[in-house]
């Protein structure tokens, strides 16, 4: 099969099964809901996915070098049709629990695994625009797996019944693209210790971790802001959208300009936007003015994380591409996972404002960060 057909069977497996992801958890939480599950408990599940995330994620250059890289992806992927299945036949809590940390593990397979192939099999000439097109097609899936849930409803056992129905056409469509070449089972370029590849590349880890703490928080406090400045929950749920919205077009926008422009200066600039772009919406939002802004600051954020994705795939070969996935699947993760709650009480002590200053606090350390600890990593030109 022709190398751009196998790519465009790989990303839409990577598509598919991102979106039964994103669809499945409003699905837990209402499921769990509807099981009079408490809402911190419900909370304390709800985590249990990135828990076993990262607690596989290590071990996913290993796991490459063992059985190949797509037998890996595709027992991640058999193994999220599986808890979606133990879904579906089961009601009991402590089961679901399980099935979570298993899911965890699905997905961080699926996740490095699939950046680790679509990042090395792009041509160089053109990785960054088409990098840049797999995170816009991946972000997309946000939108698309909540309206698959909107379709199936959230009752009973269809709707965990058409997740594995969305998990077995990315398993096909992994099949008939076949096996990855181009990861041999060599010694790395560089030692896969995660403490060296920080080392080698600081600055994309850190854009891709502050992305992921923003990102976090758009999708779980930016609601709250929007009622705390007295909005209604109509428009409130917008800001997500808008916000989210400029994430996706700033990721294609990033990869174009990432095979055009110096890739440092193009960081430095949208960590830049990121700690400027807010400063005003406290102020502008009552005016309703603050919309071109929050849509700008979330163009900052596709493109910094696009970015820095560009970077690592330039930068690792082989082995050393496999760990620098995992590691930046997991920085994104921590960063995710740290946001909410340090931010959700930032807005308790400065009230919903706190949100917006707090990221720019932390964008401008990030800022800070990448232009200190990056200076020597990138070279003056691309």
């Amino acid at each position: 099969m022709r190398g751009q057909w196998r790519i465009l069977l790989v990303v839409a497996a990577s598509f598919l099964s991102a979106g039964s992801f994103w669809m499945f958890l409003p699905l837990l939480s209402m499921s769990l809901k509807s099981q009079g599950v408490s809402d911190a408990h419900a909370g304390l599940i709800a985590g249990l996915p990135w828990a076993g995330q990262l607690g596989v994620s290590f071990f996913i250059p290993g796991l490459i070098r063992r059985v190949g890289l797509q037998r890996m992806v595709l027992a991640g992927l058999a193994l999220a049709f599986c808890v979606y299945a133990g879904f579906a036949a089961s009601r009991s809590v402590m089961l679901w629990s399980g099935l979570c940390v298993v899911l965890g593990v699905s997905l961080a397979l699926r996740w490095a695994g699939m950046d680790t192939w679509v990042n090395g099999a792009v041509p160089e000439a053109a990785r960054g625009r088409l990098i840049g097109l797999y995170e816009f097609i991946l972000s997309g899936s946000m939108a698309v797996g909540p309206g698959m849930l909107a379709l199936s409803g959230s009752s009973g056992r269809l709707p965990f019944l058409a997740a594995c129905g969305v998990v077995l056409v990315a398993i096909l469509a992994l099949v008939v693209a076949g096996r990855e070449r181009g990861h041999p089972a060599e010694a790395p370029a560089v030692a896969l210790h995660p403490w060296t590849l920080l080392k080698t590349a600081p600055a994309p880890f850190i854009g891709i971790a502050l992305v992921g703490l923003t990102e976090a928080c758009n999708l779980s406090l930016l609601p709250l802001f929007g009622l705390g400045e007295g909005e209604g929950e109509h428009v409130a749920a917008l800001l997500v959208v808008l916000v989210q919205a400029g994430v996706a077009i700033g990721a294609a926008l990033g990869g174009v300009l990432a095979d055009k422009h110096d890739r440092r200066a193009l960081q430095l600039a949208t960590a830049a936007m990121m700690v400027v772009l807010p400063l005003a919406v406290p102020v502008l939002f009552g005016r309703g003015a603050a919309w071109p802004e929050m849509f700008g600051w979330g163009l900052a954020q596709g493109a910094l994380f696009t970015v820095g994705m560009v970077k690592l795939g330039a930068k690792f070969p082989a082995d050393a591409l496999a760990a620098a996935m995992s590691l930046a699947m997991v920085v994104y993760t921590v960063g995710g996972i740290v946001g909410p709650p340090l931010l959700g009480t930032v807005m308790t002590i400065g009230g919903p404002a706190g949100l917006i200053y707090g990221l720019c606090v932390i964008a401008a350390l990030g800022l800070v960060a990448i232009w200190r600890l990056g200076a020597a990593y990138y070279a003056p030109a691309k």
